[in-house]
């Protein structure tokens, strides 16, 4: 029999465990030895950190740190290391903490998806959270109570309102790159972050693939002490950073000749000091030597990361060079940066021009009075704004298009009919244009903007009355044509897909303060008549990604855009017109235009022939029948 002693030192051993404080780890090393994979192939196993993940991690229980910033491909870096940091702290060092996603279905997902499986998986976890069925506690999709007391708030970014009234020293926030700067309640980000205000030692986790250089994630990396992950090349030994310069490969030529793209099959890695090629193993190798080194080091409270699927140990240099070939081929190069090398696509539609470049564009032979010899028609595009018709004059040939004028026509309320305004437009549309040999020119078509709601009845009036302006109304969804014919109300109007056009119109502006000179391109000249501020607002948009598309917003929301406005639609109206003339509209136009000059008398071949008129009816007085009043 066991003595008391024995019995004694028995009770003793099994309450060390609980007397006893838990043994000392960094989160990395808690994360490895507790936690299991939520999904994908190694779902249920246990998780094994990729060395430039540790780092990352590490730094959440660093008090000096307050914000932690991460930057990366898509499936690599950001979800992995936000959410064992919640994790981690929900089991070492319990409090509120909130997760915001950038949508509610990105909520749910993380919160069903990810978040419970694990929970439900890891008995270290499991233990501390609330039942769902237990009534006494609060458990459901917004909110999780746990058993100390402690609340996990799931929200969305996107909406203000879920986060009033909330406290939090430790805030996790995900895909930040989906939310709009410019909210209307402020900025989505600072609003989360006040949450941490009423604390003394708060944390801030972000993470996103990047999207543009404008997104909420580029602007807090580069507020950060922007850490790169620096790996030892294993021949020389020069530490550096894996970037896609130094990945090289050969191109191959497809579709008879027409064109080519990356040789996935011939993707080597180098490296750029010895030159010599990094096999794969030597790579995966090299990323467990590498550490994470600060490019900007006198920043010392906010960490921000960045890592590319350069670094993935599971995914080949080859792999990733034939996402580049299938990128370039669909001419999506937006998304292999942002997905594959995690970094913002810098769109080149929205290069900054300096002013006096622009404005150099100003021809002094080229006017309303004075419009060159190739000029074939005449298309306009007219904005209504409240006290004026803003109107752009476009003379269009086959390779060249000439910003002839832009006018303003003023009137007390051109909401109305009535507005004199209106009578002008009409008169400004019937005056005979001519070239400077005379050439009459006729006004082919233009568009009349019909988006104000408060004058769309105005200018379906003016539009059924004219046989040259026809109403339009422009549409943000870039899946649209640039162009499309439509009913409203009984009316017949054209929707225009604006985005596109601004596009066009940004890539005829590159192109004429372009250095390379390209016959074979179509060229834009402007008028030296155009108003004083015309550059400036032409370029007052910029190309920004919003729910996932390409769409243009103003760059200062009170700044004026208007003569941008009009030179789009009068370049899809042209556009238009083309598009109703056959397969060889230019041929038609210039036939027309021959017409148009031997009616005028200017070819030295006169035409004698003359138009059949009509005859002139007589006028035939009809019996009346009845015979008035007496019969």
């Amino acid at each position: 029999m066991k003595n008391n002693y024995q019995k004694m030192m028995k009770v003793l051993t099994r309450a060390a465990k609980s007397i006893l404080p838990p043994k000392k780890q960094l989160p990395a090393e808690w994360v490895e030895n507790n936690l299991v994979f939520p999904d994908g192939e190694l779902q249920g196993q246990r998780v094994k950190l990729f060395e430039f993940q540790k780092k990352p991690l590490n730094d959440i229980v660093n008090p000096r740190i307050r914000k932690v910033v991460l930057m990366s491909s898509a499936q690599l870096l950001k979800t992995t290391v936000l959410q064992n940091s919640m994790y981690y702290f929900l089991a070492n060092d319990p409090s509120n903490m909130i997760f915001a996603g950038a949508t509610g279905g990105t909520t749910s997902k993380f919160r069903t998806g990810k978040w419970q499986a694990v929970i439900e998986a890891c008995p270290v976890l499991k233990n501390l959270v609330s039942n769902k069925n237990d009534k006494n506690f609060t458990n459901n999709d917004k909110t999780q109570q746990n058993l100390d007391g402690t609340f996990t708030y799931f929200l969305t970014l996107g909406s203000s309102a879920q986060l009033r009234g909330l406290s939090s020293p430790r805030v996790f926030l995900d895909e930040i790159s989906n939310i709009d700067p410019n909210g209307d309640e402020g900025n989505p980000l600072k609003l989360a972050e006040q949450r941490t205000k009423a604390f003394s030692n708060p944390l801030i986790m972000c993470c996103s693939t990047p999207l543009d250089e404008h997104d909420l994630i580029t602007q807090q990396y580069e507020q950060s002490n922007k850490q790169k992950f620096y790996v030892p090349c294993p021949h020389c030994n020069h530490s550096h950073e894996l970037v896609f310069d130094n990945v090289k490969f050969d191109w191959k030529i497809i579709e008879g000749g027409r064109r080519r793209i990356p040789d996935a099959d011939t993707a080597r890695l180098e490296c750029p000091k010895c030159s010599n090629v990094i096999t794969e193993a030597e790579r995966v190798r090299m990323i467990r030597k590498g550490v994470w080194i600060a490019t900007a080091p006198e920043i010392l409270d906010i960490m921000g990361y960045h890592v590319s699927r350069l670094y993935s140990p599971i995914n080949s240099i080859k792999s990733i060079v034939a996402d580049f070939a299938e990128a370039h081929y669909t001419f999506d190069l937006a998304s292999f940066y942002n997905n594959v090398l995690g970094l913002p696509y810098i769109d080149k539609e929205n290069s900054e021009h300096d002013l006096v470049l622009l404005e150099n564009l100003r021809d002094s032979e080229i006017d309303i009075d004075n419009i060159p010899d190739d000029v074939l028609g005449i298309v306009m595009g007219v904005d209504q704004q409240l006290d004026r018709l803003e109107i752009t004059t476009l003379g269009v040939s086959e390779k060249n298009l000439y910003v002839l004028d832009h006018r303003s026509i003023y009137s007390i309320d051109c909401t109305k009919i009535e507005a004199p305004a209106w009578n002008k437009l009409t008169a400004f549309g019937n005056h005979p244009f001519k070239t400077r040999s005379g050439k009459p020119l006729k006004v082919l078509a233009g568009f009349v903007d019909s988006s104000n709601g408060n004058a769309t009845s105005t200018v379906y009036r003016f539009c059924s009355n004219s046989n040259i302006f026809k109403p339009i109304k422009g549409g943000t969804s870039n899946t649209n044509p640039l162009f499309k014919g439509s009913t409203a109300g009984g009316h017949s109007l054209i929707n225009l897909n604006v985005n596109l056009g601004k596009t066009n119109v940004r890539q005829l502006l590159n192109r004429a303060v372009s250095d390379n000179e390209n016959s074979k391109e179509v060229q834009i000249h402007f008028s030296h008549s155009v108003p004083d501020d015309y550059f400036i607002q032409v370029t007052s948009e910029k190309r920004v990604i919003k729910a996932g598309a390409w769409v243009w917003v103003k760059k200062i929301s009170s700044s004026r855009n208007e003569t941008l406005d009009c030179l789009n639609y009068s370049l899809i109206c042209f556009q238009w017109y083309l598009s109703k003339l056959g397969s060889q509209p230019f041929r038609q136009l210039r036939e027309f235009n021959a017409k148009q000059k031997e009616k005028a008398g200017l070819n030295k071949e006169v035409n004698t022939e003359e138009a059949p008129t009509k005859p002139t009816p007589k006028r035939v007085i009809r019996p009346r029948k009845g015979g008035g009043f007496f019969k």
